[in-house]
């Protein structure tokens, strides 16, 4: 693919002399709904599966290339979406994936998407040490999108073991994708699973770069919150949201700034080939803080390309998401043996 070394790491692509509307003309606020229309594939099989993380069910859709063989091994990539957002939205790249070979499992975490919710019991119920099982009939409360970084993480993992299970998939060669917030995902996932061989993190935020390593102070409005949720079972709410606005709780704002996966990229593994597709005019933070500062710190196979003139949720449609999601597919077929 002919292009420009932008800095070492990076690779510009041309438009190709398409006339491009300027960028004030061009601002979205999310992906429309348009963003999630795609054809499956010629050959491509496709089907709605059940994972488990933390007992909790899951949902997922699994994308299987032309001809795959249950006997064989293929290798496979679990795709994980951003802040707020849910899979259908990445379904279409799970299906570009399997065009291109690979078996993907695109996901949604737990409470978002087609996800059940977290449940919590309404009423005290009473078990003993003595009986590490029961079944019991309760008044229950379900909470949806319930934004936990960590979770995420943990979602991300049991996927991956779900995949290393499905016959057919060659368990020895898994990558992950994750788009905006879930690239910071996927340096966390990286950094403390070793069965990840390969990462595609797409307009990536990777928090935490100029934050301090070691606890953050918990005091004002996020204590007060804190202590609400301990003392009363819930706290306090606020709207966020791209695509679509969701409610999700305060506590997610004390989590995701104890979040910080900048700090977790310098324990991501020098076998880990890892490349950042970034927007060349991403509006939502710096791509000099987030995908260029963590493939300085990445030691093993790395690469950062940016795709020029392009905003985060535009990298989501029409040439820009042919571009990303080709050189996406390209490089899990490089870094996981198929090519």
């Amino acid at each position: 693919m002919g292009g420009r070394r932008v800095a070492m790491l990076v690779l510009g692509l041309a438009w190709g002399g398409l006339a491009v509307p300027s960028l004030a003309q061009r601002r979205l606020t999310g992906v429309p709904p348009e963003g999630k229309v795609y054809t499956l594939g010629e050959g491509i099989v496709a089907k709605e599966v059940t994972f488990y993380s933390d007992d909790m069910p899951c949902w997922a859709k699994m994308f299987y290339p032309k001809g795959f063989d249950p006997a064989g091994k293929t290798p496979g990539v679990v795709l994980a979406h951003g802040w707020a957002g849910i899979s259908e939205f990445l379904e279409k790249y799970g299906n570009r994936f399997a065009e291109r070979g690979l078996v993907a499992m695109v996901i949604d975490y737990r409470g978002w998407g087609r996800s059940p919710g977290f449940v919590t019991a309404v009423d005290p119920i009473k078990t003993t040490d003595d009986q590490r099982v029961a079944e019991t009939e309760a008044r229950v409360r379900i909470k949806r999108t319930r934004l936990i970084p960590s979770k995420q993480v943990e979602d991300i993992r049991a996927a991956i073991s779900y995949l290393q299970g499905e016959p057919g998939v060659d368990p020895d060669r898994i990558g992950i994708w994750g788009s905006s917030f879930a690239g910071g995902n996927t340096m966390v996932v990286a950094s403390l699973d070793a069965r990840v061989k390969a990462v595609v993190a797409q307009v990536p935020a990777i928090g935490g770069k100029n934050a301090p390593e070691g606890p953050l102070p918990l005091r004002g409005a996020a204590l007060e919150d804190a202590i609400k949720r301990a003392r009363e079972g819930r706290g306090g709410e606020y709207e966020t949201g791209f695509s679509v606005r969701r409610m999700v709780d305060v506590e997610t704002q004390q989590l995701t700034r104890e979040y910080r996966p900048f700090h977790r990229v310098k324990h991501v593994p020098e076998t880990v080939a890892v490349l950042f597709i970034v927007a060349g005019a991403e509006e939502l933070f710096d791509n000099r803080e987030n995908a260029y500062a963590a493939a300085e710190i990445l030691k093993g196979p790395k690469e950062v390309v940016e795709i020029p003139n392009i905003t985060h949720f535009e990298m989501y449609l029409g040439d820009a998401f042919e571009r990303g999601s080709n050189l996406a597919a390209e490089w899990f077929r490089k870094h996981l043996g198929l090519d």
